[in-house]
């Protein structure tokens, strides 16, 4: 259910504003849209609690990724402050490595908003990597 299309649509903007931030490796940007109490479960690595928890993770990862992030909406709601995201998303290898099996990853990630002061943030962010989510999947995303 979405509650108010208007707020949803503000949340979904916080999401292209982070994989602007996340593709174009701006970390300051990238750690703006997120609440300071954020949480983030990776499917490969240990829970974080906490932006300062955050922080340490993408600081040492984004520098060093190449390609881009690409994700897909399945399914969306909104209620009050809060708004949910589910997707598929896809790390799309760069062109130089196009048919080289290198494919890169796929996987389902759930992002919760919540607005704060006006604004929505990334305040968890989950992501799984089932069989049923493949580059194919996320094509025109």
């Amino acid at each position: 259910m979405i509650e108010n299309q208007d707020e949803m649509n503000a949340a979904r903007a916080t999401l292209t504003a982070w994989l602007a931030a996340f593709n174009g490796k701006d970390l300051d940007a990238l750690f703006a849209l997120y609440t300071q109490d954020s949480v983030y479960a990776n499917a490969k690595a240990p829970l974080k609690l906490g932006l300062d928890a955050v922080k340490p993770w993408y600081a040492g990862s984004i520098p060093n990724l190449k390609g881009r992030l690409l994700h897909k909406e399945e399914a969306a709601w909104q209620s009050g402050n809060l708004a949910g995201i589910l997707g598929s998303y896809y790390f799309e290898p760069p062109t130089a490595e196009a048919g080289t099996g290198k494919e890169g990853s796929t996987g389902r990630v759930f992002l919760l908003f919540r607005k704060e002061d006006g604004a929505w943030r990334m305040a968890f962010d989950m992501d799984n990597t089932p069989e049923d989510v493949s580059p194919d999947w996320l094509k025109g995303a």
